[in-house]
């Protein structure tokens, strides 16, 4: 079924990859390896929050289990344009989750959770496995393609390659909330709110005196219509809020499809899937670097109050506008996100919060979708060096403009 040129398709290949990458994850956030099957991006943003969290003497820990009695309950959809074949496979899963020091517990929840998994994999064909035997481009060593992506362990040259498929571009976490402690949270309040309204009422009525058991009476009818009232008061607001929080973004995704379409327009490799996926993995790596303004992606600082966010979950992006000037490529977003803040209390809360990102990219050449790789080499000197982690080269201090390349963040805020 095609809808707005994607065909809608079954996912259910991608249902084993969604289980291994689950298991990966939860064994990451246990202390092992970084998940095999994340892509580049998300494994160095996996890595710089790491390292956030241990720089501020914290450790976390996050353990996830499939739930429920069917322990296969992964669902999914595919969906493609001309480049990418796109699968979304979520499941529900439990969330344990801690964090905090040896001398103290700063935060810890667990929840049912739905966990859902973006499964990159291109069209037409399949790919190379990773322990394909493969020449290093650079210095001719025998090595295999997965150990290229380090850089070659003999002439230290490094590479930037476009991702191997099938690779988790992105996941996002949605908490849900236990029906069981909700029905007996409200029971709580109600209860307190009638409470609150009828006490007063009882205590006038031994003040007045006269027809003591008539006003008693009076005042657990009167007061408990008024607190049950106060209390269906509260639960619509909190019913409007909820509604606010879950439309978050929902009202500019037409506007947004129409400026990803113009941008494919002047790059027929573009794709929005990926676009959106890089705008998140570039948020990240900003707000979990020690310093945002050392990485090639990132041409600006982290704002103040993204600072202290040691975890971030993106709802929704918007793309407010879209400028091509020559072959600049000038986008403008709002990321909606769910994070977990550390603040200067040493406390850890959870806030729902809007951010605005400014993204640019050089059109003349074209994204690189297909398997491919290019030895990060200075123009200047012919020196290689990591392109994630400078934006000049280490030798000469030639600047290195990953905007040919690659979409970069030049605004925060």
């Amino acid at each position: 079924m095609d809808i707005l040129g994607m065909n809608i398709t079954d996912a259910s290949a991608q249902k084993e990859p969604y289980k291994r990458f689950v298991e990966q994850l939860s064994g990451w956030y246990g202390g092992g390896e970084l998940p095999e099957l994340a892509s580049q991006d998300l494994r160095f943003a996996l890595e710089l929050q790491r390292q956030k969290i241990n720089s501020l003497g914290l450790d976390m820990q996050c353990t996830m289990k499939r739930s429920g009695a069917d322990k296969n309950n992964a669902v999914g959809i595919s969906y493609s344009d001309r480049v990418f074949n796109n699968c979304i496979v979520s499941g529900n899963l439990n969330m344990t989750r801690s964090i905090g020091s040896k001398q103290y517990q700063a935060y810890k929840d667990t929840n049912e959770i739905g966990l859902t998994a973006v499964i990159q994999d291109l069209k037409g064909g399949t790919q190379p496995d990773k322990s394909m035997p493969l020449c290093c481009p650079h210095c001719g060593a025998a090595s295999t393609l997965g150990e290229l992506e380090d850089g070659c362990e003999y002439c230290g040259t490094k590479f930037v390659m476009s991702e191997l498929y099938p690779k988790v571009s992105n996941f996002f976490i949605t908490r849900h909330e236990d029906r069981t402690e909700r029905y007996n949270k409200n029971k709580r309040e109600a209860a307190i709110f009638m409470a609150a309204c009828i006490i007063p009422l009882i205590i006038m009525s031994f003040i007045l005196g006269d027809d003591l058991a008539m006003r008693i009476a009076g005042a657990f009818v009167a007061g408990g219509i008024v607190g049950f009232i106060l209390f269906c008061m509260k639960k619509l607001f909190e019913t409007f809020a909820l509604i606010g929080k879950t439309a978050r973004g929902g009202s500019g995704t037409v506007t947004t499809l129409y400026r990803l379409n113009k941008i494919k327009k002047h790059d027929p490799e573009f794709s929005g899937e990926y676009f959106r996926d890089k705008a998140i993995a570039l948020f990240r790596m900003a707000v979990y670097s020690s310093d945002p303004t050392q990485l090639a992606c990132c041409k600006c600082e982290c704002p103040e109050k993204a600072a202290d966010i040691i975890e971030a979950d993106i709802y929704n992006l918007n793309v407010n506008s879209c400028e091509i000037n020559g072959d600049v490529c000038e986008v403008q977003t709002t990321l909606f996100l769910d994070c977990l803040h550390f603040n200067k209390k040493g406390k850890i809360v959870l806030k729902c919060d809007k951010f605005r990102m400014s993204m640019r990219k050089r059109l003349k050449k074209p994204t690189e979708l297909g398997f491919s790789m290019q030895a990060v080499s200075c123009h200047s000197c012919g020196a290689s060096f990591d392109a994630h982690n400078v934006k000049e080269c280490p030798y000469c201090r030639t600047p290195y403009e990953l905007e040919d390349d690659d979409w970069v963040m030049t605004a925060l805020y």
